[in-house]
Parts: C-alpha cells; sequence; structure tokens
C-alpha cells in the first residue's frame, strides 16, 4: 500500500512550496501532495467551532495562528482517514536526509503496528520509552510530550484517534500528537530524518530560503499574554502537576524507565542533516 507524503503550506508563501519540492526531491520522495494550509491572518478573527479555550485542559487558551496551525493538520488527518492508506505529513519548513522515502515507505509497509512514528527531532534531553525494531527501522515509544510537529508519519488507525480526541481541543499541537494517550501507539525514530530549519545549524548555508530560517508560529502568532495563561488557580495546578513529575523523576522514575529499556538523552538526526542550532 503506497504511503502518501503531504507538505503543509499557506498560499502567500510560495518559495517554501518550492523548498520542499526540493527537500522532497532530495528525500527520494515523488510527487508529494501539497496542502494549503489554514492562514490565521487572512481572516480578521479567524477560530474553530472545535477550540474550547478556558476549558482547564492543557492550555488555557491558544493564538488565532496556534489554532490554524492544529485545523491545517487536522485536515490533513481527514485524508488519510478517507483514502485508508498511510500519510506523513510535513510542515514546509523542514530539511530532509536522502533516507527519507525509503524510511517512510519502509515504516508504512508496517502500518498496523504504530499510529504514529514522530520523524524529526530537536535538540535537548527527552524521556523515552524501550526500543523497537520495525521496518528495518529503530523506533523509541514516545512516553511524554514532545517539541515539534514538523514531520510525523500516521496510520489510518492513528489519524482517527487524533481526529476523534480533537472534537474539542485547547492543546499545542506539537503537544497533542505526542501526548500519550491510552492505547495511542506513538513513536519517535532514531535516528531523525527531518529536522526543522528554525533548530539547525544553518550558519554554512546559502541555499535555504529566509522564509524556512524562521516560523509562521512565532512570526504571525506571539505567544498568550498573561491573562491568555489561564487564572491564578489553573497556573497553580500545572506548576504542581509538574512539579510531582520532577519529584517522580528523581525518585526512581527515570531509574526505573532506564531500567525498563528507556533512553534519556537527545535523539540524532540522520548524518546527512545539518547538526542542531546550540
Amino acid at each position: 500500500m503506497k504511503t502518501e507524503v503531504y507538505f503543509l503550506n499557506l498560499d502567500r508563501v510560495p518559495d517554501r512550496a518550492v523548498f520542499m519540492t526540493d527537500q522532497c526531491a532530495h528525500g527520494g520522495i515523488t510527487a508529494p501532495i501539497r496542502v494549503s494550509a489554514t492562514d490565521a491572518s487572512a481572516t480578521r478573527d479567524y477560530t474553530s467551532p472545535r477550540y474550547r479555550p478556558h476549558s482547564w485542559g492543557p492550555y488555557w487558551s491558544m493564538t488565532k495562528t496556534e489554532v490554524a496551525v492544529f485545523e491545517s493538520h487536522r485536515k490533513t488527518w481527514e485524508t488519510i482517514v478517507e483514502t485508508d492508506r498511510p500519510g506523513a505529513i510535513f510542515e514546509d519548513d523542514i530539511l530532509l536526509s536522502s533516507t527519507a522515502g525509503a524510511v517512510i515507505t519502509a515504516l508504512g509497509s508496517e502500518q498496523a503496528q504504530f499510529d504514529l512514528v514522530k520523524l524529526d527531532a530537536v535538540g535537548g534531553r527527552y524521556r523515552f520509552g524501550p526500543m523497537r525494531v520495525l521496518g528495518g527501522q529503530n523506533l523509541r515509544r514516545v512516553v511524554g510530550v514532545l517539541p515539534s510537529a514538523a514531520a510525523y508519519l500516521l496510520s489510518p488507525s492513528g489519524a482517527a484517534q487524533l481526529l476523534e480526541q480533537s472534537q474539542s481541543y485547547c492543546d499545542h499541537l506539537d503537544d497533542f500528537i505526542t501526548r500519550p494517550w491510552p492505547g495511542f501507539r506513538a513513536y519517535q525514530l532514531d535516528p531523525a530524518v527531518a529536522v526543522q530549519g528554525m533548530f539547525s545549524d544553518l550558519s554554512n548555508r546559502v541555499d535555504i530560503p529566509a522564509s524556512v530560517i524562521g516560523s509562521e508560529r512565532t512570526d504571525f502568532g506571539k505567544a498568550a499574554p498573561d491573562d491568555g495563561r489561564g487564572p491564578f488557580t489553573y497556573r497553580a495546578m500545572k506548576e504542581i502537576k509538574r512539579t510531582a513529575r520532577k519529584i517522580d523523576q528523581k525518585r526512581g522514575g527515570d531509574k526505573r524507565l532506564l531500567a525498563s529499556g528507556g533512553f534519556i538523552g537527545e535523539v540524532p538526526l540522520s548524518g546527512d542533516l545539518p547538526p542542531f542550532k546550540r
């Protein structure tokens, strides 16, 4: 079964579409499908009927750009369910390894064994569950939220679950797709075959468009102001949960994770990708 490759691109940023077409060709990916991304700046008061702020969920509120990004991805999840074929989803500011196409094809043939595989990585230390090999690729189980939703592979089952979970939401997309939902089989590819431009050291690259080095999320959607982060009780609740997690990690949680075959550290990138920005 063919695994489709989609990349999200705003109509007003055509240079990124050209860049992604070139990156896909470099990665051995033929006929990628461009998805016209939802543009929050095109509508003065853009929102979504599914967006539910102030609901005491993972976030108190989101910027309209964050909602538009979520809805752009969600539209592609719907396509994956409708076609009943696995699909890789890229944002339009990623650099791809020359092995990306082969890796996606190999993993796509094992779609019954996963819901999501994160294909990109961000520098820094993160926690993962035990390693498994699928389609000849090393995968680490996702056990907590991870930054960046710039490149990932979904099975139709995974896309259907994300659609169901997002009937009502107030959550950043990055967190949402890697949040450990019960029964949701999410993995991190190791090494990663993609990295977002804004997380890469591109100081020696003259072939990367300036628009790729930035991010639509930061350029067109500032973080929520203090009053958008919720009342004191909500913020205190989140801080208590964060503190409890840290205490658990120090009091044996990390040791148990490592003893079970887990990993705490930085996910490496494929050797032909630029290094992480430090």
